[in-house]
């Protein structure tokens, strides 16, 4: 699970690189956003702390369930492509969530459904973006990419992004799903740019499960082994 494909490249750091973080920088923006606006929205609607906390909940509990699925699934699809369409996906959610909003229609229903959906594709474009980064970058710029790439993640995601979403809600409750659905869709475009090397054939049978399993091990394995 999560094979790691090494650039061939005739430069370092070059263009897919930039593609690469400007997708993960612009798109970690809208994610940051949609984590203050989501419990926000669902504030404005009912008292109960119960459905506000689950607003937050529905956003991150797909990461426990669709981690590890979307790591083998960036194994077996063209990466790129499931990048896009997943950010193209989400950008369909954002677009209906919004005129659900305008029109005045909003339910708590809708708005949670909205919320587990958007967080169980950030899985897999988040997931599936971080396998993109040896694919087009040398062995000795990991480091430095994957830096880059956490430090985006880091700043917009959990940083920017939440008060910039407190922000345009307080300026009208459609704004930052609006927002979110531009940089989940500029996201898209940027990535497609992206020119990457063919994936190799797989050697040998491969089974979910038993992949999955793998990933499982590994990561209690190095759990055990660090300081």
């Amino acid at each position: 699970m999560g094979r790691v494909v090494e650039a061939v490249l005739p430069t370092r750091m070059g263009t897919p690189f930039r593609w690469l973080v400007g997708s993960s920088w612009v798109s970690n923006l809208g994610d940051g956003i949609a984590l203050a606006a989501g419990p926000l929205l669902i504030a404005a609607q009912t008292s109960d702390p119960f459905l506000v906390a689950m607003a937050a909940l529905l956003q991150r509990l797909p990461w426990l369930l669709f981690g590890l699925y979307a790591g083998v699934l960036a194994d077996r699809v063209d990466r790129r492509l499931l990048v896009v369409a997943v950010n193209v996906l989400r950008t369909g959610v954002l677009a209906v969530l919004t005129v659900v909003l305008v029109a005045g229609a909003v339910d708590i229903g809708v708005v949670l459904g909205a919320m587990f959906l958007l967080g169980t594709a950030e899985v897999f474009a988040d997931t599936t973006t971080g396998t993109l980064l040896p694919m087009v970058v040398h062995r000795a710029d990991l480091g430095i990419g994957n830096a880059r790439l956490m430090a985006g993640a880091l700043t917009m995601n959990q940083l920017a992004g939440p008060a910039v979403g407190a922000v345009l809600f307080a300026a009208g409750t459609a704004w930052p799903f609006l927002v979110q659905a531009m940089c989940v869709a500029l996201g898209a475009l940027l990535v497609s740019r992206m020119v990457l090397p063919p994936l190799p054939p797989p050697t040998g049978e491969r089974h979910l499960g038993r992949e999955i399993a793998e990933g499982l091990r590994w990561t209690w394995g190095t759990a055990r082994c660090a300081p």
